[in-house]
């Protein structure tokens, strides 16, 4: 769905729930992801949906409001990177994201969204939310087939090897000690591009702890929401609920041509929940641009990850 546009209405929704929301975020550039987003929830849930406004236009906000979506001020701690945050306000939404509790009082169960994930089967919204509601962190763990080297491991010479992965980097980044860099580091990321929250998690001041102490580091605003959640997960022992990758998925990529729809690389290649389009950066930009990947019926096809970019292809295969 583009600008101007108005999102459609669930036309089969799942139950709707007044204490629980979907929660994103962005700033101009990315409302258009935004509202391809917003789309692809009403296709398959009466739930309501909030954007935190990290430098929306005006026209944007009006718009959103226009849909009945709620505009949420970002929040930012006193101890957050001022300087950077003003040169690029869209850090703001990585720091909130660990405040959302606090930010939205009237809600007990948040689901988070990147802007540039969208929902293809909404029984992954349900699954998310039904985790979320055991007060444990419902989360994807980057592991399976996108992960070819899961631990980052660099081979120095026979019996040494140095260990890259994102976790330790980042550890490394935030002058954490050593002996936490390599207690998470060779752990699975937790990806923080979706997950779901009860305000009675006991994580959610064991997660601020952590941004307290890192982001006066070296800031690292854009990285620190996942870091903090490996911490609170890997170092605090907080309870934690995994999903499979098809909550959060991010590749490979496979086309069912049947459907219309990705599918999970993993057989019995069931349509994918989340599909979550990091790493990116030309489609999301713009639908003229593919890339071609594999079908189950053993072809290729030229697509578009976007929501607005598949829908074509489902509307093909339903005429078929």
């Amino acid at each position: 769905m583009m600008p101007g546009m108005t999102p459609p209405s669930p036309s089969s929704p799942l139950p709707a729930t007044s204490r629980r929301i979907v929660v994103t975020g962005c700033d101009h550039a990315y409302f258009h992801l935004v509202t391809e987003l917003i789309a692809s929830v009403r296709d398959h849930a009466d739930t309501p949906i909030g954007v935190i406004d990290c430098g929306m236009t005006a026209q944007q906000v009006a718009q959103l409001t226009a849909w009945d979506i709620r505009v949420i001020t970002p929040c930012l701690p006193d101890y957050a990177p001022k300087q950077a945050v003003r040169k690029r306000p869209s850090l703001a939404i990585n720091i909130s994201k660990l405040w959302l509790d606090q930010m939205l009082p009237e809600f007990d169960l948040f689901l988070w969204l990147d802007a540039d994930t969208w929902v293809q089967d909404g029984h992954a919204l349900e699954q998310m939310f039904a985790a979320g509601e055991s007060r444990t962190l419902a989360i994807v763990p980057e592991i399976g087939a996108k992960i070819a080297n899961l631990l980052g491991v660099r081979w120095i010479c026979p019996g040494w090897m140095q260990i890259r992965s994102f976790l330790y980097k980042n550890a490394s980044r935030a002058r954490l000690p050593f002996h936490i860099r390599t207690r998470i580091g060779a752990k699975p990321l937790l990806n923080a591009g979706v997950f779901c929250l009860h305000r009675n998690a006991t994580i959610w001041p064991v997660l601020r702890r952590w941004q307290a102490l890192i982001l006066p580091r070296r800031g690292m605003a854009f990285t620190q929401d996942q870091l903090c959640m490996a911490l609170a997960v890997y170092v605090d022992d907080q309870p934690v609920t995994f999903l499979d990758n098809s909550h959060n998925y991010l590749g490979p990529w496979l086309l069912d041509e049947r459907t219309g729809q990705l599918a999970n690389l993993f057989f019995p290649h069931a349509p994918v929940g989340i599909v979550h389009m990091a790493s990116q950066k030309a489609m999301r930009s713009a639908l003229d641009n593919t890339m071609a990947i594999p079908t189950i019926q053993g072809g290729t096809a030229a697509v578009n990850l976007r929501y607005a970019g598949m829908r074509g292809l489902l509307r093909r295969a339903s005429r078929s």
